[in-house]
């Protein structure tokens, strides 16, 4: 075992010019190991980076949409739409079903909003009115090609504004058999306002009066939610279930309430009287 030696003597070995060679040798080494050692490359995120990168977190994917205008298992694509996170191909039959889908977005949206006021209690501008036009023009459409069960509808003059509808007397009711006309009026500001509808064929009861129908949707339960075929459903089942606390007719309120029979027989006796169904020939 060699003896240990102090550092005074280890300094002045490193300070004799035998030591020079090997120290100049030794740095050397250390610079050829420097030199060839793979270098690590620094990467640093500036604050405009990372300030991209949390904007980019909350905008849709930057990714490109797929190619349009191809064969897809031999259906031409001819758009494509981002609709909840991800790119839906159209197709010419199924491109309406994806438009249907965006107007019923749009429309609950700002049912929503006029709903927690955030939107204006009446539309006034040309794309408020272009938005009512559309939705009248679509509730007409699935009326029409789907009819509700005891109700149909029908333009006036060709005004898409103007909307005749009749309904039929419910079942196991003093109105049964009965054909009953409606005229319905769309302020421009629909749906965000009610239509104005009377009553035009005569009728006994309680809730109507002279054309005037007392029914909570038309006015202080309005939602811009409600479409034509709920307001007639509930017409109808106005019919059936009277309201004589509500009363727009008094004499028949009272009547139901004390003669509930003879005022089902007045009720009859009207419906088979003024609500028959007239041939559209003979007007």
């Amino acid at each position: 075992m060699a003896p240990r030696r102090s550092a005074r003597i280890l300094a002045a070995n490193q300070a004799s010019p035998a030591a020079q060679p090997l120290a100049r040798r030794a740095a050397f080494l250390r610079a050829v190991e420097a030199i060839s050692a793979p270098r690590r490359r620094r990467t640093t995120t500036t604050a405009s980076r990372r300030r991209a990168i949390r904007i980019a977190a909350n905008e849709p994917p930057a990714e490109d949409p797929p190619v349009v205008n191809r064969e897809t298992n031999r259906v031409r694509v001819n758009a494509v739409v981002y609709l909840d996170g991800v790119w839906h191909p159209t197709t010419r039959e199924n491109f309406e079903y994806f438009e249907m889908l965006f107007q019923q977005r749009a429309d609950l949206e700002m049912a929503e909003a006029m709903t927690a006021g955030r939107g204006p209690a009446a539309p006034e501008n040309v794309m408020d009115t272009e938005l009512g036009v559309r939705r009248l023009r679509r509730e007409m459409a699935n009326m029409t090609s789907n009819p509700t069960d005891g109700c149909t509808v029908e333009l006036v003059d060709d005004c898409i504004y103007d909307w005749k509808a009749v309904i039929l007397g419910p079942l196991d009711t003093p109105y049964e058999g009965g054909h009953f006309e409606l005229r319905l009026h769309f302020p421009p500001s629909y749906p965000s306002q009610p239509p104005d509808i009377l009553f035009r064929t005569r009728v006994y009861h309680c809730n109507i009066y002279q054309e005037d129908i007392c029914v909570d949707i038309l006015q202080s339960a309005w939602s811009p939610a409600l479409t034509v075929e709920k307001i007639l459903l509930s017409i109808r089942s106005l019919l059936s279930d009277p309201n004589p606390d509500s009363p727009l007719n008094g004499g028949a309120a009272a009547l139901y309430k004390t003669n509930r029979e003879e005022h089902d027989r007045m009720a009859q006796e009207w419906t088979a009287r003024y609500a028959q169904p007239v041939d559209s020939t003979s007007e």
